[in-house]
């Protein structure tokens, strides 16, 4: 848990810093706020995707939550295509994981 609280972090670091809009009171009524933020994040995997080392203007935010036994250590740059291929894998094991449980627990009642 406190890995991925640190990743998470970092990330909401970097998209308040680059969007002011995540860190004031927002002006708009409810239906849009509800959107600004998934709509931020594309924006922000968007250049991710076509500037990846433009993630390195951000290194001080990245710098100020310590990395916990190396995960969410966001400073190096971008994942590889291995860590990438690596972490879905490991999202998708989770995933099965929870949906066994899950028809496990139906399964139960």
């Amino acid at each position: 848990h406190a890995s991925g609280r640190n990743v998470i972090e970092r990330i909401f670091g970097v998209l308040k810093r680059r969007y002011g809009i995540l860190d004031r009171p927002s002006e708009f009524d409810m239906d849009v706020q509800a959107q600004i933020p998934a709509g931020l994040v594309g924006v922000h995997n968007f250049i991710r995707e076509h500037d990846p080392q433009e993630i390195l203007d951000f290194k001080d935010i990245l710098d100020d939550v310590p990395a916990i036994d190396g995960y969410g250590d966001l400073a190096e740059g971008p994942p590889t295509q291995a860590e990438q291929r690596h972490a879905e894998a490991t999202r998708d094991h989770i995933a099965q994981a929870m949906w066994e449980d899950y028809q496990a627990h139906i399964g139960d009642m």
